[in-house]
Order: structure tokens, then C-alpha cells, then sequence
């Protein structure tokens, strides 16, 4: 869920990552990663992030 990859953010002080880096980290790994239609990560709204392991889009 995506409250459990911001609960994994905090650094060793506790330091808390904001959610929208959160959301730019996962757009920028999209840009790097997904092409000719292929899609890895999924958005679930209100949830999350799923792993979709290169499915066509």
C-alpha cells in the first residue's frame, strides 16, 4: 500500500519522506523502466502501487 512504502521511507532518525516524493520517485521510475507499452507499476487509487511485471498496456 502506499501508507506501508512511506512507512518504509523514514530514514534511521525519522525523519518522514513528504507523499508527494512519493508519487514523483514512482513517475520517475515509470519514465526509466516502461516502453513500448509496457507497464510495470499500476496505480490503485486509494490504495497503492501494484507491480504488474511488464504487461501490455
Amino acid at each position: 500500500t502506499r501508507q506501508r512504502l512511506l512507512e518504509r521511507l523514514w530514514d534511521a532518525e525519522e525523519n518522514y519522506v513528504d507523499e508527494h516524493t512519493l508519487t514523483t520517485s514512482i513517475s520517475r521510475i515509470r519514465g526509466k523502466i516502461e516502453a513500448d507499452g509496457d507497464a510495470y507499476i499500476k496505480t490503485i487509487y486509494g490504495i497503492g502501487y501494484q507491480w504488474m511485471g511488464g504487461e501490455r498496456k
